[in-house]
């Protein structure tokens, strides 16, 4: 009986084992795509164990619908008339192997086949898409469902009252689903009304957001610490950020100037002297407790000094290099050749460089604009017009329809297409260090839409006289400010009757 006893004691022993041998495994175990961070450990006793995230719900939950074949047309951007800010997200011919391509194909795929339709796009040369709304809705026609604008186009097709208020009409739109961009919404509204919207739905956006391109070689060659360390202690703003360029500009030629053919520290365009200053943590035009657009720019002795910092960096020939005074060079073509030539140490630009320096030799990162200062709680990265909007013109055949598609769309993009983009194109194939695919959080996450890019009230004039031309910022907005009010006023007339 002892023997037995012991036996049976044994083989327990034995099999709890082996039991948590096989659990041990079955927990180290990374090769189902599971990452395991370095210098990761178990929590110390005492320690918060902070539960694992719900997997995100790609689902619209817009329930079975046949649309019997319908074809929805969306007008979009066409590549010839826009080159490297053509829409290409909406729809491709077919499969060829590229990740963006193919990821746009199955999305389209996916929605043809559960909702019994096919999505088709109208491709429209510059200055035309708005005449193309605009014809077809004073004959009436019913041709286009969903138009997908930049934001400029967007806000005169808003002005003439072309666009459906997808905060009120666009039935199946839940606009607080993750596949829309809160930010877009937020910054975009005026007076509780949507017109346009940026979403998962189209990779645009993504790619006209502004970031900082750092060359880590140059980086290297003058025995910096990286924008990254700065940003993980919280001092990545504006005065590290001339610290780093003061003094790091190379005379190559010896001529006792420097212009296009050196190394400068920070190569610039006149697109940032707004870009920098929304960077900063303001709006170009702000909006008030009723979401009413308004210029508060005047008497801000913050946003003063600001921009008097700004013009200062901008306009020292010592530090900074702006492509638009070297038109005869090609304009941002010659600071491309400088950053790729590893003559160019930052530059303060739009996210869309990280592709099209893909062929670049040297390794280069990226980082969030910097802050103004300490003070400045959060980035703020611009996202520039150039990009692309969804909208649903009022002479569309179904607005219900219109806003079905979309949603749909836009969820299926969250599952496929944004991946395609953010994981796969741009982290894995493009940049060329961890750090800047961490970065690459910090400039998604904290992007900036700007009314005034839609409506041209008429601030980028006048934050632009100021930085640009070295104008005194107090008596620049005074000048403006009725200006700019009386066009604010005018927009909402129009919106809104007021």
């Amino acid at each position: 009986m002892k023997k037995k006893l012991s036996l049976i004691l044994a083989l327990l022993m034995l099999a709890s084992s082996m039991i948590a041998c096989a659990e041990s495994e079955e927990n180290t175990d990374t090769s189902a795509g599971e990452v395991t961070l370095s210098g990761d450990t178990a929590p110390s006793a005492g320690e918060e164990v902070v539960a694992e995230e719900e997997t995100e719900s790609f689902d619209p939950e817009l329930g079975e619908k046949d649309f019997g074949g319908k074809t929805f047309t969306f007008v979009t951007k066409s590549q010839a008339s826009f080159t490297d800010w053509a829409e290409g997200s909406i729809w491709v011919e077919g499969l060829t192997g590229e990740v963006l391509n193919d990821a746009v194909y199955n999305r389209n795929s996916y929605i043809a086949e559960t909702y019994n339709t096919n999505i088709a796009a109208f491709e429209c040369d510059n200055g035309v898409l708005v005449s193309t709304i605009q014809n077809a809705v004073t004959a009436g026609d019913a041709t286009y469902d969903v138009a997908m604008p930049p934001l400029d186009q967007a806000g005169t097709l808003v002005k003439n009252g072309y666009l459906v208020d997808l905060a009120a009409d666009a039935t199946h739109m839940n606009l607080e689903r993750a596949w829309w961009d809160q930010r877009s919404i937020a910054d975009l509204s005026i007076a509780h009304k949507l017109y346009m919207v940026s979403g998962d739905i189209s990779t645009l956006n993504n790619d006209a957001t502004w970031c900082t391109m750092i060359n880590l070689q140059v980086l290297e060659d003058h025995g910096f610490e990286t924008p990254y360390y700065y940003v993980a202690n919280d001092q990545w703003n504006l005065d590290t950020y001339n610290t780093l360029c003061t003094g790091a500009s190379i005379d190559l030629d010896g001529d006792g100037d420097l212009d296009s053919k050196d190394s400068i520290a920070n190569l610039t365009q006149n697109e940032n002297a707004t870009a920098m200053f929304v960077t900063s943590g303001y709006h170009l035009i702000d909006k008030d407790e009723n979401d009413i657009p308004v210029f508060t720019l005047e008497g801000d002795e913050r946003a003063y000094g600001i921009l008097t910092d700004l013009s200062k960096l901008m306009n020292d020939t010592s530090v900074s290099l702006n492509y638009h005074n070297y038109g005869s060079e090609g304009y941002h073509l010659c600071t491309t050749k400088m950053f790729e030539e590893n003559r160019g140490l930052f530059w303060i630009t739009n996210l869309q460089m990280v592709i099209r320096l893909r062929e670049m030799e040297t390794d280069f990162g990226i980082a969030p604009c910097p802050k103004y200062d300490e003070a400045q709680e959060n980035y703020r990265n611009v996202v520039w017009f150039v990009g692309s909007y969804a909208t649903i013109p009022i002479s569309a055949g179904s607005t219900d329809d219109s806003s079905f598609i979309l949603e749909a769309m836009s969820a299926k993009s969250r599952e496929v297409l944004r991946p395609a983009y953010y994981e796969t194109a741009l982290s894995m194939k493009y940049l060329r260090d961890k750090e800047s695919i961490e970065m690459l959080d910090l400039v998604i996450d904290n992007r900036s839409y700007e009314l005034e890019h839609a409506f041209s009230f008429g601030a980028s004039n006048a934050v632009q006289t100021i930085v640009l031309n070295g104008k005194e910022p107090a008596s620049t907005f005074a000048s403006q400010k009725k200006v700019i009010t009386k066009m604010i006023d005018k927009t909402l007339k129009d919106l809104v009757g007021e």
